[in-house]
């Protein structure tokens, strides 16, 4: 999916957009996408802790709110 899309770095830009645009859910498929695509690129991890960072901040439920934060902080980790 990484290489139809031009590479890891064009789905987390792509992701980036739709995070901009509010489209969340779309966002963090792009940059999951993204991350295992490239998994040791700490760019993408930058925009993946971002974009989960945000779905977390958004979310009513408890246990998204902590799938999405872990998601984030793994990719602290590795930016």
């Amino acid at each position: 999916m990484a290489d139809l899309a031009g590479g890891p770095a064009a789905l987390a830009d792509a992701a980036l957009r739709a995070l901009a645009e509010g489209d969340e859910r779309l966002a963090g498929h792009l940059a999951e996408m993204a991350a295992l695509a490239a998994p040791d690129d700490p760019g993408v991890h930058r925009v993946r802790a971002e974009v989960f960072a945000a779905r977390a901040a958004g979310e009513l439920s408890l246990m998204a709110k902590g799938v999405f934060t872990w998601a984030a902080a793994e990719s602290r980790k590795r930016s």
